[in-house]
């Protein structure tokens, strides 16, 4: 799969028990909220899955310890950071048929963005998102090359504080994107989007519409 991220690759994969280290290192609302979207909010408080999370990057040249203190490698900081600071969540499930798919997780934070490709056996690429570009242009580029690989798959587009009701369906036909917004499993009326710009318009009003509404849940609250 192609990913929207930067020319230079500085991608790296992470295990289960290694993420689950990276999720726990700060206990905040943004690891909270990022344990649960790649569902691993149990594992993050699994002691003995902690521990073997670190000594793993630390046998990987990933971490090395001093004492107490632990210093990691440029690219552990980058995604250590993002998943404790993140503010926005989406997730693209990227859809072969009814039955089959993958799923990508665009998480972001202040400085910095990544895109989580989950690989075999429960773990995942850590992918940074092109900074020259917008968030909805990375999803844009991410739907269109599936789509373009697979013309007769689909994209479900979520994003929010949590997995909701509230989805985004994109699919091609003739040369198009023809998108829709769902709501508790009642599909709207159908878009039709002419060009990549179109697309990435329609994934910036879905997102911010999807964020808004989180704010103000929150404020009220």
């Amino acid at each position: 799969m192609t990913i929207a991220q930067t020319t230079v690759d500085t991608s790296i994969g992470f295990g289960l028990a290694e993420m689950a280290y990276l999720l726990q290192l700060q206990s905040t609302a943004g690891s909270k909220t990022s344990a649960s979207w790649l569902r691993l909010s149990e594992e993050s408080e699994d002691v003995d899955l902690i521990r073997a999370g670190l000594s793993s990057l630390i046998a990987r040249g990933l971490a090395s310890a001093k004492g107490t203190a632990v210093e990691f490698d440029a690219r552990v900081d980058v995604l250590a950071y993002t998943l404790a600071s993140a503010s926005k969540w989406t997730q693209l499930d990227l859809l072969l048929d009814a039955k089959r798919g993958d799923s990508v997780l665009h998480v972001e934070s202040d400085r910095t963005k990544l895109i989580l490709q989950p690989r075999t056996m429960m773990s995942w690429f850590a992918l940074p998102q092109d900074p020259g570009i917008s968030a909805e242009a990375a999803e844009a580029i991410i739907i269109k090359t599936h789509l373009d690989q697979n013309p007769g798959g689909g994209v479900r587009v979520r994003c929010g504080l949590h997995p909701g009701s509230r989805q985004m369906l994109v699919r091609k036909a003739d040369g198009c994107w023809i998108h829709a917004v769902a709501l508790d499993d009642v599909v709207g009326p159908e878009v039709l989007a002419k060009s990549g710009d179109e697309l990435t318009e329609a994934l910036a009003a879905f997102r911010s519409a999807a964020f808004r509404t989180d704010e103000e849940t929150t404020d009220g609250n």
